[in-house]
């Protein structure tokens, strides 16, 4: 399959999101990081965790998932009873 400018150029400005989501994940990230000790069952209420979404959706949709991923993190509240969602 053939992707056109248009895909190109929403996965090629994705990556710097996904760049940094990993770095999140590997230094300050409560579920993936150096505190993962501390927390032996995961911190995040959600499955996956808000940082792994936003990057499987950012690799999956590029940029045009900003609006999924900002909906994921906005429920990420005390309010909220958490979950499992797919990308």
């Amino acid at each position: 399959m053939e992707m056109n400018t248009v895909q190109v150029l929403n996965k090629t400005l994705a990556l710097p999101m996904v760049g940094v989501i990993y770095l999140y994940q590997k230094t300050l990230s409560p579920d993936h990081g150096i505190f993962r000790s501390r927390y032996p069952y995961g911190f995040c209420k959600h499955y996956p965790s808000c940082s792994m979404y936003a990057k499987q959706i950012f690799i999956k949709r590029g940029v045009l998932g900003l609006p999924r991923v900002m909906r994921r993190i906005i429920s990420c509240n005390p309010w909220s009873l958490g979950g499992i969602d797919l990308p």
